[in-house]
């Protein structure tokens, strides 16, 4: 029988839920709050007895991060580090509150979208003082997670992760079918066709799923059909595009043809975090940071490329340590953020599972963390991963077409003119 599912769309619920709560568009009006420093005139950390706060919003990450400020008190003994974590959809909230009124953590996670914001805003220090003969080598990391951390040719932030996209499947549900796993040769249509000989309503189980994520479902697939999210001055959205257009269209067919749950179902009901891990969907286009839960499932799930479209093509994305402007120790702080993008901090990150090491050559810790999946995919998809745009305005344009996206999948828009709304969307904050 399949499962009954709430059937009540809730717009602000499913943005939460794809990492684009409407709070977050406050990241791109982030007033100035300080002016820019010279790291160099930081004082040095002197030994003495201090507490820095270190915050962080992934919860499948705590141990590691555990672990890994455990590895640091042993070299810095006379540092204290307080892990401060808040889920996600209140982190951003969190965070300018907290800049805004003078007291925030010392050290904290960054995602692209809001390095422009936070830099302009004079709100992070720069940590040219622990790069090059400061002991980072900003060549142990790829150049465009390092350029992702860079503001008006200055160093904010030192990569600590990557992501790519690829998909998941579970291998029991192909198996009971009798159709071959997914490779590096499904195309589009090979996706549509297996999901719909996988899709099985009186079983409750849907050949894929699509979730509402910009990450992990349409920017993959736009690049894939040759499409681009922005104009090369990042002042315009280019999602009207026809390459756009098409791929916006090709997606909202498994929405209208029930091969994915629905928007409705998916309110309450998330994808990643809940149906395909139960069991209840065959395939997940999903991020790397996704391998570590789902190799603890109780579920027999693999990997595959995603399938190509025009062109083989994936997102990739990674965050990074930052430190606040006004903190009381940044001596400390700048200690804090070196250690971590070091090869013994890198190397706990990997053995935990959660997310895979920017720093090169330490990937494979993670690849053993989860040794019954092919998680080389994710690792060989940077050679055609494409670097989501990051204008200063911060990411409240993603946020907009996410909005008009999910109108689409719903059923609430033609799914011809969901490029069309999204890239007018778009522009209004541009």
């Amino acid at each position: 029988m399949v499962p009954k599912f709430s059937t009540r769309v809730n717009r602000r619920s499913l943005l939460g839920a794809a990492g684009g709560a409407s709070a977050l568009a406050l990241t791109g009006m982030l007033p100035k709050i300080g002016s820019a420093q010279d790291a160099s005139a930081v004082e040095p950390y002197n030994g003495e007895e201090v507490t820095i706060t270190y915050g962080f919003w992934d919860m499948a990450q705590e141990a590691a991060i555990t672990a890994q400020l455990e590895a640091f008190k042993v070299h810095f003994p006379a540092i204290t580090v307080e892990p401060q974590i808040v889920p996600w959809g209140d982190y951003w909230t969190k965070l300018q509150t907290s800049l805004s009124g003078g007291e925030s953590f010392d050290v904290f996670w960054i995602n692209s979208a809001s390095l422009p914001v936070y830099a302009s805003a004079g709100a992070l220090l720069p940590i040219d003082a622990v790069v090059g003969d400061g002991g980072v080598d900003l060549a142990n990391f790829a150049v465009p997670l390092v350029e992702m951390y860079g503001w008006e040719g200055v160093q904010y932030g030192i990569p600590r992760d990557f992501d790519t996209i690829a998909l998941f499947y579970n291998k029991d549900i192909f198996d009971a079918a009798g159709v071959a796993y997914p490779d590096d040769t499904w195309t589009w249509e090979t996706f549509r066709t297996v999901s719909e000989q996988l899709t099985d309503a009186d079983a409750g189980i849907w050949g894929a799923g699509l979730q509402t994520s910009w990450q992990e479902n349409y920017y993959n697939f736009i690049y894939q059909n040759g499409g681009q999210l922005l104009s090369e001055d990042l002042s315009t959205s280019v999602v009207d595009s026809p390459e756009a257009s098409e791929a916006f269209v090709y997606l909202t067919g498994f929405f209208a043809d029930e091969l994915t749950p629905t928007i409705a179902i998916q309110q309450s009901n998330p994808v990643a975090d809940t149906l395909f891990p139960a069991g209840n969907v065959a395939m997940l286009p999903g991020g790397s940071f996704r391998a570590g839960t789902y190799g603890q499932a109780d579920a027999n799930i693999d990997v595959a490329p995603l399938p190509q479209g025009k062109e083989r093509a994936t997102v990739t994305h990674g965050l990074a340590n930052v430190i606040w402007s006004g903190g009381a120790n940044p001596g400390a702080a700048l200690e804090l953020v070196k250690w971590l993008a070091g090869e013994e901090a890198e190397t706990i990150l990997g053995e935990s599972g959660a997310t895979v090491p920017a720093h090169a050559g330490l990937q494979q810790p993670w690849l053993d963390a989860n040794p019954d999946m092919n998680l080389q995919v994710f690792i060989d998809a940077l050679e055609y991963a494409h670097k989501v745009p990051d204008p200063v305005v911060g990411f409240e344009w993603q946020i907009k077409i996410q909005e008009v996206v999910i109108e689409g999948f719903a059923g609430n828009i033609p799914a011809e003119e969901i490029g069309a709304q999204a890239a007018a969307a778009a522009n209004e904050v541009l």
